[in-house]
């Protein structure tokens, strides 16, 4: 299946739907066929993130009652939204949707994953659409995972509350909230090279003083991974690898605030085309 998933400009807002808003939209893609059929509507498939025009749509689902339902024309699934006043289209909306309504088969495709593209948070990581884009590609192979200490630096609550991991981590922000808040504004955002990091990662070795060695992961943006290592098994099979591997092994964090990151090679010869055909910016 090819698709066309079109990432969003950092400028569009990431909707945080409620579960009424979830469903309001789901039932926006039924019986659409006499408001979108010959019209230039921008619309969007939350089953594979394809972007395109109302126009592009030639298959129907007939419908016993009411106007006939929309099918995409990248996947062919009736999972089509189209821009609102009350809900604008976006990569992130699609991207939302898609984690709420086709939650199983994201959960399969995330667990065997071994590529995704770069981003840096949580709301990147929607408005880039990761969820349509990770696969698991020919080019690199999955030769191991190491653990990450997250606690020091949990600072999305969404994804948190998202991912059911709230409670697991409620006294550690409730101590840190502040202070993180107080920085922020000390601050402003983050430089680009503190940017959280996500996707393929390089992989940097650095000797230390006292003869130990500590691993940093870089993305392909240069955002640096800022979680470290859980433990010494860990360190040992990053060793012990990266001996084995070269600069072939790389990194790979395939959602935000992951707890493991994933080792893979990377394969020298050409793979197939992939499955997501990435759009111009909006």
């Amino acid at each position: 299946m090819t698709c066309h998933v079109v990432p969003d400009e950092v400028s569009v807002k990431v909707p945080y739907l409620s579960y009424e808003d979830k469903h309001a939209l789901n039932r926006l893609t039924a019986y659409g066929r006499s408001t979108l059929e010959w019209s230039s509507l921008r619309c969007g498939c939350f089953h594979c993130g394809s972007s395109f025009v109302a126009s592009k749509i030639t298959d129907w689902m007939r419908e016993e009652e009411g106007a006939d339902t929309a099918l995409c024309p990248y996947c062919g699934c009736d999972a089509v939204l189209y821009d609102t006043k009350e809900f604008p289209l976006s990569t992130a909306l699609l991207s939302s949707m898609y984690m709420e309504w086709f939650k199983s088969e994201y959960q399969e495709r995330e667990a065997v994953a071994t590529y995704a593209p770069p981003f840096s948070g949580y709301d990147d990581y929607l408005r880039q659409g990761i969820v349509f884009r990770m696969e698991r590609s020919p080019r690199y192979e999955l030769v191991g995972e190491v653990e990450l200490w997250l606690m020091d630096n949990i600072s999305d609550w969404d994804w948190l509350v998202d991912k059911g991991l709230a409670e697991l981590y409620s006294d550690n922000m409730a101590d840190t909230g502040s202070y993180a808040e107080e920085e922020k504004n000390q601050k402003g955002e983050p430089d680009e090279k503190n940017k959280d990091a996500g996707g393929l990662l390089r992989i940097v070795a650095h000797v230390e003083n006292g003869g130990s060695t500590e691993y940093e992961f870089i993305d392909e943006l240069g955002h640096v991974l800022s979680y470290p290592l859980w433990g010494e098994k860990d360190y040992c099979l990053l060793h012990e690898l990266l001996e084995k591997y070269g600069s072939h092994l790389m990194g790979l964090l395939v959602e935000p605030f992951d707890s493991k990151v994933r080792l893979v090679v990377k394969h020298e010869e050409e793979a197939a085309a992939p499955a997501a055909v990435l759009g111009e910016t909006r």
